[in-house]
């Protein structure tokens, strides 16, 4: 019963506050290719060396009720089939947003490029951060929790979800990427994009890898980046001029026009 009303909340959670104008996007391409990069390549040597990044006790060991309740609820009997429908989803979403972002662009494939690009920006840190995270906290994965059985480091890095953290990410910075170029569909990006990654969120909760409130807090992390990336690193540079203007009282002044 609770499904529906937990996938429903994760979206309404993340989706974001349309801004009333957008400003147009910037692409530094050789910039943005070294933070994607650097982003990746963080996440794949802490990946690497999480063995001995996490401690060999969980750090946040007793989840709290409400965690415990949804996890009831939700949980699937064949575990591995959500984990594997999460697996699936988490790379079908960012492919099947560039295809459609490809559309969008008029087939202008050196715009896609920038677009996709961009976005994936804003996925490598989510999984960057997502690693920084899972090492830091070391929070015991529910299905652990239940056997009492740790096998490895794995087992003690439930904080925060890295699916839904890129998913929401992908989801966040494709339809924020839409709406600063003036794509038409941008609205439907963020709905489709955001309802996919709340799936992700739901199926790995459902596969009993993550409790609620990492999810909850991936879905927050990964859109906070998705927008961020796009909206602060590359928005088109402000022009402005200098311009000859009497100030209060009749002095006369230089005034700065700022033009957006």
């Amino acid at each position: 019963m609770l499904r529906a009303p937990v996938a429903a909340a994760l979206v309404a959670a993340a989706f974001p506050a349309w801004p009333e104008e957008a400003p147009p996007l910037a692409v530094d391409v050789p910039v943005t290719a070294a933070v994607t990069g650097a982003g990746l390549a963080l996440w794949g040597a802490m990946e690497l060396a999480k063995g001995e990044l996490t401690p060999s006790s969980c750090r946040w060991c007793t989840p709290p009720a409400l965690d415990r309740r949804v996890r009831a609820a939700v949980v699937w009997p064949d575990r591995r089939a959500a984990a594997l429908l999460s697996d699936v989803l988490e790379f079908a979403l960012p492919a099947s947003l560039a295809g459609a972002d490809f559309f969008s662009a008029g087939r202008d494939l050196r715009r896609a490029s920038e677009d996709v690009l961009v976005a994936m920006e804003a996925v490598a840190l989510a999984a960057a951060a997502t690693q920084l995270a899972k090492s830091a906290v070391a929070r015991r994965r529910p299905a652990t929790w239940a056997t009492g059985v740790r096998t490895g480091p794995e087992d003690d890095r439930a904080f925060f979800s890295g699916h839904a953290a890129t998913a929401f990410a992908a989801a966040a910075a494709f339809g924020t990427v839409a709406r600063m170029r003036g794509y038409p569909a941008w609205p439907a990006v963020y709905a489709v994009g955001f309802g996919v990654a709340a799936t992700v969120g739901y199926l790995r909760m459902a596969a009993d890898e993550h409790w609620l409130t990492d999810v909850v807090a991936s879905a927050a992390v990964g859109t906070a980046l998705g927008m961020a990336v796009p909206l602060l690193l590359h928005r088109s540079p402000r022009e402005g001029s200098w311009t000859l203007a009497p100030l209060a009282g009749g002095a006369a002044g230089v005034r700065w026009v700022l033009r957006l």
